[in-house]
């Protein structure tokens, strides 16, 4: 056998030692919060959405409506449904709403929805609102971690008594998990639960105080839940002893109409697809023996290199193309003729532009003349020639109408001329 054979043979061996050794290690969690859907770590969402919908199942609110769902829309967007009325939960490490996020969630309370707040912070305006004050801090793995290989006791929180529990339940925390509290609030919110403990006065005296960590009020003809204890509506908080009671002692506060979980306001994580390189890279074991074998391969042509050298060819820069690719493109279109769908192409730009800057789904065709008074208010334009141009647009989008060049124009320069208002205004 070749003396090269061998180096090869060896290095394979070695890389399936380290690939052995790899996945034989214990595997190390990410503790960073994201509340995602689609998140299997300790803070993110996956386990704790598959538990509340299998626990819901049994709830029926029509052939169509699911008892529980995750979706991604923001408070404005879910108020435009005037119809059915929903349980609203936003989970996020901190809350900020928008002046017309907060108008639609106190029009969403008027008309008889139940809505649920739980960040660990919020912004002012809504705490003004709402008539509420909550502390603040910022969640820090490394001291829960230190605390916890401590051994030290955990933070008591206590369920108060009320018309759907009767007993005081008490329940087992890490204080990094129940960082903030509300530390004032109107007289007309409600304590779910607190955490209560003893101080000494000035004149030697025990003192008890307590501080609320749910608290919940009436609102128009709906009721509003705010949780100040995000990390807990996570996988490990759905996973850590009977804790999960004291979830779905709060989920109750939603019961009687089916729950949306909005993820509008959270980390944007969506599920990726999956390809072998991103399998490999996400294995640790998997990626350092493709790291060992590249580096490898760098070493051997290293190596080589030397007994083997030729003439290093010049290989000129690069030229720029782009000019020419978008001209092939052009060149492709006018060659089809196909004017109707470069409308409908330009129309999914234009829609997103639309969602992303002023909240309007302008693909919602159930009221064109509402849509036309929004972005006419948007972008001081006339209101029927916006109203015209939807109305002209429509057929086309869903085939049922050919444009000819002439139109093609005229519909893509005037949503280029909203596009453009649209960020003079901004």
């Amino acid at each position: 056998m070749k003396a090269s054979h061998i180096y090869i043979i060896g290095i394979l061996l070695f890389l399936v030692v380290m690939i052995v050794v790899e996945y034989s290690l214990p595997k190390k969690f990410v503790w960073n919060p994201t509340f995602s859907q689609y998140d299997h770590q300790p803070f993110g969402s996956a386990v704790f959405d598959d538990v509340v919908e299998a626990s819901l199942a049994s709830h029926s609110f029509g052939d169509t409506v699911p008892a529980y769902s995750v979706v991604d829309e923001t408070l404005y967007q879910l108020s435009q449904d005037s119809i059915t009325n929903y349980s609203v939960l936003v989970v996020v490490e901190r809350l900020s709403l928008s002046e017309t996020d907060s108008e639609a969630l106190l029009r969403m309370l008027d008309r008889g929805n139940k809505v649920m707040l739980v960040a660990s912070g919020f912004n002012k305006a809504l705490r003004d609102t709402l008539g509420f004050d909550c502390s603040y801090s910022y969640f820090n793995f490394s001291s829960l971690k230190k605390y916890a290989t401590a051994l030290q006791g955990r933070d008591t929180i206590y369920w108060c008594k009320n018309s759907n529990y009767a007993d005081e339940q008490m329940f087992m925390f890490y204080p990094h998990l129940c960082r903030a509290d509300f530390s004032s609030s109107d007289s007309l919110f409600t304590r779910l639960s607190e955490k209560i403990w003893l101080e000494t006065d000035s004149l030697g005296q025990e003192v008890e105080y307590s501080s609320p960590y749910a608290i919940t009020r009436k609102v128009g003809a709906g009721e509003i839940t705010l949780v100040s204890t995000p990390l807990i509506f996570t996988n490990y908080g759905m996973l850590d002893g009977n804790n999960s009671v004291y979830l779905f002692r709060l989920l109750n506060q939603l019961q009687g109409l089916p729950i949306l979980r909005t993820e509008a306001y959270g980390v944007k994580r969506s599920r990726t697809e999956e390809t072998p390189l991103r399998y490999l890279l996400s294995q640790r074991p998997l990626r350092w023996g493709l790291y060992l074998t590249m580096i490898t391969l760098i070493l051997f042509m290293i190596f080589t290199a030397r007994r083997h050298q030729r003439p290093i060819p010049v290989i000129r820069k690069p030229a720029n193309k782009t000019v020419e690719f978008v001209e092939l493109i052009g060149t492709l279109y006018f060659q089809r003729k196909d004017h109707t769908d470069l409308v409908q192409k330009k129309f999914l730009y234009f829609a997103e532009t639309l969602r992303r800057t002023i909240q309007v789904n302008v693909e919602d065709e159930e009221d064109d003349e509402k849509l036309a008074r929004r972005m006419a208010s948007k972008t001081g334009m006339n209101e029927r020639e916006i109203f015209r141009m939807l109305v002209n647009i429509r057929p086309v989008l869903r085939g049922e109408r050919k444009v000819g060049e002439e139109t093609m124009r005229r519909l893509v320069d005037y949503m280029n001329k909203i596009i453009n208002k649209l960020k003079i205004e901004s």
